[in-house]
């Protein structure tokens, strides 16, 4: 970590210590009912970001935290940690409020918990049981959390039909094109209707044509929803089109973060810029 305290990038580092640098001293706001993108090339840290936010992935030093009264109002107001993170590191942190906690301090229970009531994810590559019927896929978050059959199953028939696919409650995951796949997935994150939504690259594998209807889909379900969404991508149109505001990393670094019109007009740096001047 002297290293990169020095300023040495995360090439060099792992040319010379041969270790991997994840993240390092991110220090990164999510307003309540954002949909806040986190752009960055391949490697650069956002996956690992992202999974940071639901512990999938544990920091070695900082904190994260997140305000759990969300759970009862769905609305947040995010900002960064005052303090350093460094090293493997991100922060999401609920200022202001009697309920924010600090996630990394959850024990287990705690812990499954806040993944149960608060965060859903959507996988890049879906993520379906394959054995489970896009109903029981659907419902799955819902029979963890001891929902009766009859009312998981009413909650899951909802969200296929909010996300059309109502007509395909009992096909299995490989009877669907991939497009149909990654809705049954929006569905299943939808169908808890926790407040805060992980996307990881989550339209990335589709064809054009069904990524530009998935992510106007998305954008009318936020309007009518208001979730806090964190939304992990490497296509700056994408990034532009869906996102209220993007986060740009760099090698393990948040660059900058900013508004669309922001980051176009006044980039940090030429890495930020170049991004930008790609946009179609």
């Amino acid at each position: 970590m002297a290293l990169l305290a020095e300023g040495m990038d995360s090439i060099k580092v792992k040319e010379q210590t041969g270790y991997s640098v994840g993240l390092y001293d991110i220090n990164l706001d999510i307003k309540a009912g954002e949909l806040h993108c986190i752009m960055g090339l391949s490697g650069s840290g956002k996956s690992t970001l992202i999974r940071h936010i639901n512990r999938l992935i544990d920091p070695t030093s900082g904190e994260i935290w997140v305000d759990t009264a969300l759970n009862r109002d769905h609305t947040t107001h995010t900002t960064a940690d005052r303090q350093s993170v460094i090293d493997n590191m991100s922060t999401v942190v609920e200022e202001s409020s009697a309920a924010a906690i600090n996630i990394l301090a959850l024990n287990d229970k705690e812990l499954q918990h806040y993944r149960q009531q608060t965060v859903s994810m959507v996988f890049q590559h879906f993520g379906l049981v394959p054995h489970m019927t896009v109903i029981q896929n659907v419902a799955y978050g819902l029979r963890v959390r001891k929902m009766s059959v009859n009312e998981r199953h009413e909650t899951a028939r909802h969200w296929l039909n909010e996300v059309g696919l109502s007509n395909l409650e009992n096909s299995y995951p490989d009877e669907l094109s991939g497009g149909m796949q990654q809705r049954v997935g929006l569905a299943r994150a939808l169908a808890t209707d926790n407040p805060i939504l992980l996307m990881d690259e989550a339209f990335s594998a589709l064809d054009p044509l069904i990524r530009a209807q998935l992510q106007d889909q998305l954008l009318e379900l936020q309007d009518r929803l208001n979730k806090t969404i964190v939304f992990i991508t490497h296509d700056i149109d994408e990034a532009v089109k869906v996102g209220q505001r993007i986060s740009m990393l760099n090698g393990g670094r948040l660059i900058q973060t900013g508004r669309p019109s922001e980051l176009r007009h006044n980039p940090a740096d030429d890495y930020v810029e170049q991004f930008m001047s790609a946009k179609a």
